[in-house]
C-alpha cells in the first residue's frame, strides 16, 4: 500500500502533537500516560483503517508500523509511574512519530526523519540519562558519525552512497563494530525508552535494508554476511559474560539479530519468515526489558552474579518472566524459533562454518537465557529484599499482551508478510540510482 501524503502527515503528527500536549501535563504523569496511550491508539487507527478499507495486502513497511505502534502502546501501558515518567513518555512519543516518518516517508523525507532519530538519541544521551549513569560518550560519537554518514549520502556517488547508508542502518540493527549505539540505547535511558527502542531501532534498520537490498553489490553482501557471523559470535560471548540484565539483553538482541543479517545477505531477499523472526525477536527482548524495568522500580539494579529469589515474593511476575524466557529459547508457540527454522529450511547454503556458528549462537542463547531466569527468580532471597508488591494490573496486562502478540505472529499465515513494498518491487537492479530512488516508498 502506498501512503498518501495526508495520511503520512497525520500519522507522524499525532505522536508529535501528543508529546507537545504532554508538556501541559508534565506535573501529572498519570494523566500524561493516559494521553500517550490515547494518542498511540489513534495513530494506529490512522495507519490501519485506510488499508482495511482498501483491502490492501500487508507490506513489510506496514507490518513494521504496526510493530512500532504496538511496542510503544504496550511499553507505556506497563510503565510504573516514577520521577522519569514525563520525560520518558515525551521522548517515546517523539521517537514513535519520527520513526513512522522514516518508514512512511517519500523521497528525501525518509532519510531526513532518520537524521531526526539520530539527533534525538544524541540529545537524550546528553540530557536525559539516569543521574546515576555517566554520559555514554562512545555511543554519542557513534551516533554523530552515523548522522554525518547519512548527510554524506546526499552528496556521494552511487556506489559510495550505499556504504554511507549501510553504516547508520548497522547501528540501529546492531552489527560490529558499531553496535555501541544500540547497546547504550537499551541500557542508558530512563523509563519506557529502552524497551521501546529495542523494537524501534531494529525495525528501522530492517526497513532500510529492505529498501536498499536490490541495489547492494554482491561483494558488499558477501562482506555483510561475514560481519554478521562474527557479530553473532561476539554478541553471544558478551551476553554470557554480563552481570547487568539490560546489557545482556542488548547483546542477545545483537547476536540473534545478526543471524537475520546473515540470512538476508546470503539469500538477497526478505522472506516472510525473516519478517516474523524480526518481530518475534524484538518483542521478546522488549518484554524482558519491560520486566527489567519492573524489577528496577522495586529493587534497583540487580547483580546477575548472585541469585535474588524473586519467585518467593513476586509469583505473578515470575510466571510471566518464565514465559518470556521460554519464548527466547525456542518454545514453538512463541514464534521466534519456529521463524528461525522456517528461514533455515527454506534455502540451501554450501558453507559449513557459518552454520556451525549460528547453531553455536543458539546453543549459547540456551545457556544465558535460562541462567538469567535462575539468577533473577530462584536461589536465596537477599536480606535487603523485603516483600514487594507484585505486578499491578496494567503491568500484568502489558506483559500478557506482548506474549499474545508473539503467539499471534507465530499463527499468522505467511502470505500476510509476503507483499513487497512498492519501492522495492518496482526497483531496478542498477547502481544508476539517486537518494530519491533509494528512499522512495
Amino acid at each position: 500500500m502506498e501512503w498518501g501524503s495526508g495520511q503520512m502527515l497525520v500519522a507522524v503528527a499525532l505522536p508529535l502533537l501528543g508529546a507537545a500536549l504532554g508538556t501541559i501535563l508534565w506535573s501529572k504523569p498519570q494523566a500524561f500516560k493516559i494521553l500517550a496511550l490515547v494518542v498511540l491508539a489513534l495513530t494506529w487507527l490512522v495507519v490501519t483503517v485506510p488499508s482495511w478499507m482498501a483491502q490492501a495486502p500487508l507490506s513489510i513497511s506496514h507490518f513494521l508500523m504496526h510493530l512500532i505502534l504496538a511496542a510503544g502502546f504496550l511499553t507505556i501501558l506497563g510503565h510504573h509511574i516514577d520521577k522519569d515518567t514525563s520525560i520518558s513518555l515525551s521522548l517515546t512519543l517523539l521517537f514513535a512519530g519520527i520513526g513512522l516518518g522514516v518508514v512512511a516517508g517519500q523521497g528525501h523525507a525518509g532519510s531526513i526523519f532518520l537524521c531526526g532519530i539520530f539527533g534525538l538519541l544524541i540529545l537524550a544521551f546528553m540530557r536525559h540519562r539516569p543521574m546515576n549513569l555517566e554520559t555514554p560518550w562512545k555511543a554519542i560519537g557513534l551516533l554523530a558519525f552515523g548522522l554525518f554518514s547519512l548527510l554524506t549520502s546526499f552528496l556521494t556517488s552511487d556506489h559510495l552512497q550505499i556504504i554511507t547508508l549501510l553504516i547508520p542502518l548497522a547501528m540501529m540493527w546492531p552489527l560490529l563494530p558499531v553496535q555501541g549505539a544500540f547497546v547504550a540505547s537499551v541500557s542508558c535511558l530512563p523509563g519506557t525508552l529502552p524497551s521501546f527502542l529495542a523494537v524501534l531501532l531494529p525495525s528501522l534498520g530492517f526497513h532500510g535494508i529492505n529498501t536498499l537490498l536490490p541495489f547492494i553489490p554482491e561483494g558488499v553482501l558477501n562482506l555483510l554476511w561475514m560481519v554478521a557471523i562474527v557479530s553473532a559470535l561476539y554478541g553471544s560471548l558478551l551476553a554470557l559474560s554480563q552481570d547487568s540484565m539490560d546489557i545482556l539483553l542488548a547483546y542477545a538482541h545483537m547476536a540473534l539479530g545478526s543471524i537475520l543479517w546473515w540470512y538476508v545477505a546470503v539469500t538477497h531477499s526478505m522472506a516472510p519468515g525473516a519478517v516474523v523472526y524480526l518481530g518475534g525477536l524484538s518483542l521478546v527482548i522488549c518484554g524482558l526489558l519491560v520486566a527489567n524495568q519492573h524489577i528496577r522500580t522495586r529493587f534497583g539494579h540487580l547483580d546477575l552474579t548472585i541469585s535474588h529469589g524473586l519467585a518467593h515474593i513476586m509469583p505473578r511476575f515470575s510466571t510471566l518472566f518464565v514465559l518470556f524466557i521460554t519464548a527466547a529459547v525456542g518454545l514453538p508457540i512463541f514464534t521466534l524459533f519456529s521463524a528461525f527454522m522456517e528461514m533455515m529450511l527454506g534455502f540451501s547454503f554450501s558453507g559449513a562454518w557459518p552454520l556451525v556458528i549460528i547453531l553455536l549462537t543458539w546453543l549459547m542463547a540456551s545457556w544465558y537465557f535460562p541462567r538469567l531466569m535462575q539468577q533473577v527468580l530462584f536461589g536465596r532471597q537477599p536480606p535487603s529484599f523485603k516483600a514487594a508488591h507484585d505486578l499491578h494490573i496494567d503491568e500484568r496486562v502489558s506483559l500478557i499482551l506482548l506474549l499474545a502478540l508473539l503467539v499471534m505472529l507465530g499463527m499468522a499465515p505467511s502470505q500476510w508478510f509476503g507483499a513487497a513494498d512498492p519501492a522495492v518491487s518496482t526497483g531496478h537492479l542498477s547502481f544508476e540510482i539517486s537518494q530519491d530512488v533509494i528512499w522512495k516508498r
